[in-house]
């Protein structure tokens, strides 16, 4: 149970219940911090959006994507966000082994360390500590990629967060 009481759909206004309503035509259920975040529906609305535009669809794959949500939740400890993020890997076809790999950063492409060692980099204090990692990206990646990869980075910092400071576990 979280720190703070959830707000229940009976109790949620009309813009907290639309996006109730549309987890549970999606996932079959709201989770936890949906119903916390509802305190500020503007906020849940906005960040239901946010979410959805970084995530869904651009000029990352889809599968990246969501490895560094994994890699984000696992750098910040996040029970709930490392339970979310295993499941869509395993939906994705990621294995037990392949998880390891990407938490440890073994046997995966030499890009893909890069960018997971750069998510790993500002997820610990905020900042681009390695430029350089930045700048050898910069050669293989469009700025628009860029901007998207940093995008999934703050995402996850963010959810990770919220999710940590009111204890939100695993359903």
């Amino acid at each position: 149970m979280a720190l703070i009481d959830p707000v229940e759909k009976g109790q949620a206004n009309e813009i907290a219940q639309a996006v109730y309503n549309n987890f549970e035509e999606k996932a079959g259920s709201v989770p936890e911090w949906v119903k916390v975040m509802a305190h500020r529906p503007e906020i849940l609305k906005n960040f239901v959006s946010l979410f959805g535009s970084i995530m869904e669809s651009g000029k990352i794959e889809r599968s990246l994507k969501w490895k560094i949500a994994y890699t984000v939740s696992n750098t910040l400890r996040c029970e709930f966000c490392v339970d979310v993020t295993s499941k869509m890997l395993k939906k994705m076809g990621a294995s037990e082994e392949e998880m390891n790999n990407i938490k440890n950063l073994n046997s995966v492409s030499d890009e893909e360390k890069e960018i997971l060692e750069m998510v790993k980099d500002i997820t610990l204090d905020g900042n681009l500590d390695s430029p350089e990692i930045l700048a050898k990206m910069k050669e293989k990646m469009s700025e628009a990629e860029l901007v998207e990869l940093i995008s999934v980075i703050g995402l996850f910092n963010y959810i990770n967060r919220f999710n940590n400071a009111f204890v939100i576990l695993p359903e």
